[in-house]
């Protein structure tokens, strides 16, 4: 695609304003390797050949044609340019000074919005023919070649956003909107490669490259409120109420004004907004199956289940009163739900019950309570295999009363799962809409209905039978 079709009419003649004309002659070089990087071209007559001239003959990586861009990754951060770049016949481009476009830039920020995630997109794939040649011919190294390539595939892609971030920080303190533009580009441009990498990758080979990954970029992902809370956890786990409230409030928190930026990149990564979203509609959910005739029973397994009931309570109190009870493991998390819920009206009652959910969930610990009306199941799918999913829905299924309905959340398939697996340490199950509905209906549970939230949430709801 033209880079100028990613552009709105109105950015797209701001750009073309400030533009200058390079006419090249066959064989004359536009880019040399090891230059200072800063301008980018594009590509409007002829044809430009990316080469490695540090063989002999020199190997053309990549043929660029009409309307393509070049040196997109130099304008970004302004390091020394990594390969030549020639043209391949007559050829004429279109030029843009880096400091002349950065002050326009930084003039008019709702077209610099546009450009940078325009940029963001073209930087990916004008690097993806060179990173698929290299890699395809690590590959093809020969048994046990795979997984060290893959690693050093990992250290190229940590060490390109590394270099971009601390050739940032400087204009952070001068100029925070532009630098989180900028910021928010390079992360979007590494997170595309990365799953473009990942994805031709198998999985031994993907672990590999996922721990080397998350080696060299540890610091950062540490200077982020959430990656901090993610992979600094003592004694929480993954998925915990304290992480998913961060998620939920997404106020971005960090060391310093990059940890903010960051972690404002990964509270908008596609899994972390279905954490909100999901949430929202899981809340209206359970309204809905909520039952006319008070006092309403309602069972959450879950700290964040229960937190996720905080939502209804003026309505139970409407409705006549409620009688809720929450199961969790942790103390400290039974705490935070009752903190949460310590606002509720007097005629909703609260029980805390610390309860092995593991042995629920594996069919070894046996629920007494009386038939309730809503069970709320939030955030605990993800980390359950089928077989262990079926054998908690039937114990949950028995504890309905004969009008009542689960409620439950699961994720989607996202590419930014590695993102998530292996800087954040939070692996998912992730599952398809048809096997969600599935698994409830195994269970018994009957009018199941499941809902996309977002593009990687899951939120079903199914009724007792009886």
């Amino acid at each position: 695609m033209d880079f100028l079709e990613r552009l709105a009419e109105r950015d797209r003649e701001r750009l073309l304003a400030v533009a200058t004309t390079v006419r090249l002659a066959r064989g004359e070089y536009l880019i040399r390797r090891g230059e200072r990087g800063g301008d980018f071209y594009r590509l409007v007559e002829g044809e430009l050949e990316v080469i490695d001239s540090r063989q002999q003959p020199a190997v053309v990586l990549d043929v660029i044609g009409r309307g393509h861009m070049v040196g997109e990754m130099g304008f970004l951060h302004e390091q020394t340019r990594t390969a030549d770049v020639r043209a391949g016949e007559t050829s004429v481009c279109q030029r843009w000074d880096r400091g002349a476009l950065l002050r326009v830039l930084e003039a008019d920020p709702p077209f610099a919005a546009a450009f940078y995630r325009a940029l963001a997109g073209l930087a990916v794939e004008r690097s993806r023919t060179i990173t698929t040649n290299a890699m395809m011919g690590a590959l093809a190294g020969g048994r046990g070649a795979g997984s060290e390539s893959a690693a050093q595939q990992a250290r190229v892609l940590a060490s390109r956003v590394r270099e971009m971030l601390v050739e940032l920080e400087p204009l952070i303190r001068r100029d925070k909107v532009a630098a989180n533009q900028r910021v928010l580009a390079a992360l979007h441009s590494f997170q595309v490669e990365v799953e473009s990498t990942f994805a031709r990758l198998g999985r031994e080979e993907q672990d590999a490259a996922g721990k080397e990954l998350a080696r060299e970029l540890h610091p950062y992902v540490m200077r982020s409120h959430f990656g901090e809370m993610a992979n600094d956890r003592v004694d929480r786990w993954v998925g915990d109420p304290w992480s998913i409230a961060h998620v939920a409030a997404h106020k971005p928190e960090g060391d310093g004004a990059l940890g903010e930026m960051i972690d404002g990149w990964l509270m908008d990564l596609p899994s972390a907004r279905a954490l909100r979203e999901r949430r929202a509609l899981a809340a209206q959910l359970v309204s809905e199956s909520l039952p006319t005739h008070p006092p309403a029973r309602l069972l959450a397994l879950g700290a964040n289940s229960g937190c996720l009931l905080v939502e209804e309570l003026d309505r139970l109190a409407r409705l006549g009163g409620a009688e809720i009870v929450c199961l969790e493991g942790s103390r400290d998390a039974l705490q935070v739900v009752e903190t949460r819920l310590q606002g509720r009206p007097r005629n909703v009652r609260l029980r805390l019950v610390q309860s092995d959910l593991g042995a629920l969930c594996r069919g070894k610990l046996r629920l007494a309570y009386p038939p309730q009306d809503v069970v709320v199941i939030d955030g605990l799918l993800e980390f359950l295999p089928e077989r262990v999913v079926v054998t908690l829905l039937g114990a949950i299924v028995r504890q309905l009363g004969p009008h009542g309905r689960v409620v439950l959340t699961a994720m989607a398939p996202a590419a930014d799962d590695l993102i998530f697996r292996h800087l954040l340490m939070w692996p998912m199950v992730r599952r398809s809409l048809p096997t969600l509905r599935d698994l409830l209906e195994s269970a018994g549970l009957a009018e199941v209905r499941a809902y996309e939230a977002g593009s990687a949430g899951l939120v079903a709801v199914g009724a007792a039978l009886r």
